[in-house]
């Protein structure tokens, strides 16, 4: 006799954010070029308490590449790229104003419906 039990897991979805998701500066430009102006969602993270390069160097450490970094009128953009180890790509940038705690996120990908779990993870890792 053997039983069957089904569960679910709720886990955060950096953790499926793999190791190989550094993506070509020329690679990242024409794909996000190439990505769809419709697949692009954008969010606020709150509280954020953190310089650019701190941003960029926590993100690193939870497999989130900066490809280039610029300062446009006063704020810090974040270019950055991660792959999901099933093998999407995901495009992000990120806004910052120095002294200003609130970031805004874009999320750019071909799998838009990850974009929301993306947001929850960057503001889980920038909280952490």
């Amino acid at each position: 006799h053997i039983d069957v039990f089904y569960f679910a897991v709720v886990m955060p979805m950096n953790v499926f954010f793999a190791e190989d998701g550094q993506m070509d500066k020329r690679v990242f430009l024409s794909t996000w070029k190439d990505i769809p102006a419709a697949n692009e969602v954008q969010y606020t993270i709150n509280n954020v308490n953190l310089s650019a390069d701190a941003v960029s160097s926590k993100m690193q450490q939870n497999n989130v590449f900066t490809i280039a970094k610029r300062n446009v009128e006063g704020q810090d953009m974040l270019y950055q790229s991660l792959k999901l180890v099933n093998g999407i790509w995901i495009l992000s940038e990120l806004k910052m104003q120095p002294g200003n705690p609130t970031l805004i996120l874009a999320v750019k990908t071909r799998a838009p419906d990850v974009s929301t779990g993306v947001n929850t993870a960057f503001d889980a890792i920038l909280h952490s």
